[in-house]
């Protein structure tokens, strides 16, 4: 009997399984490594437990909210731009509160057709003093409420909406759309110069469980559109100025023209 044969005898009669390193070390050679311990047991193919490896991938997290954030506002940036750009006009629209809060709470978003400083003083000082009359005239303030309404509406129309069917409705009206051979649009007479377009920006932030962010989304579509038309005249009919300046009359007998 040779002496390796001979220790490894003399050894297993005092091994026991607190000692799997020592089992190891004297175990026959064989094409595989000799596992002796009980502790562990080689790993099953078809098993869905696997021992892990320095390649395990941590499990991804998984999504529990969804929050939408408005990151800008379209509604408030178009009214902002219509008070900086258009200051006279913004007084006009400020007389029907009604309509600018319509407009405001509008889910979609809104138009808006605007005269700037220029176009609003071509009206001429009659239009202007009987506008500026009117504006502090109970029995009058109502006409200007609704010129005012003509020039809101509570939907983005967009030009290619007025150019496809035609006509522009608000809340008190409908109102023309004619399209010349040159290209030019007018809405009820008045020539639409240009557009700005407003749009809200979306955040989507995911969060875990806990209320962890896992990251953050821009949303291309979703939010609300607001467009801002300048026009180089009122788009109001032209009826609500005679009506103004009768009612005008009426209560300022004998005073004539302005």
């Amino acid at each position: 009997m040779s002496i390796v044969r001979f220790i490894f005898l003399l050894s297993s009669m005092f091994i026991t399984p607190d000692w799997p390193l020592f089992s190891l070390a004297f175990a026959p050679a064989t094409k595989r490594p000799l596992l002796t311990t009980s502790r562990l047991s080689a790993p099953n193919r078809h098993s869905s437990h696997r021992l892990p490896t320095s390649h395990s991938k941590a499990p991804s997290p998984v999504i529990r909210h969804i929050h939408t954030l408005l990151f800008s506002n379209s509604a408030s940036q178009a009214e902002e731009h219509i008070y900086n750009q258009y200051p006279i006009f913004y007084y006009l629209l400020q007389q029907n509160p009604t309509a600018l809060q319509r407009i405001r709470n509008s889910s979609s978003g809104y138009a808006v057709f605007v005269l700037s400083d220029e176009a609003m003083n071509a009206l001429g000082q009659d239009k202007l003093q009987l506008l500026e009359y009117a504006c502090n005239d109970a029995d009058l303030l109502p006409i200007v409420e609704t010129m005012a309404s003509f020039h809101v509406v509570s939907v983005p129309m967009t030009v290619d909406i007025m150019t496809k069917y035609n006509v522009v409705s608000t809340g008190v009206g409908e109102l023309p759309v004619e399209v010349t051979q040159d290209g030019a649009i007018y809405v009820n007479e008045a020539r639409l110069l240009r557009s700005y377009r407003f749009e809200d920006r979306l955040v989507q932030n995911y969060e875990d469980g806990d209320g962890n962010l896992l990251g953050s989304e821009t949303m291309e579509e979703g939010g609300k559109v607001c467009l801002v038309h300048e026009v180089d005249g009122m788009v109001s009919p032209e009826e609500l100025w005679n009506t103004l300046y009768n009612y005008y009359i009426e209560k300022n007998s004998g005073a004539g023209a302005m």
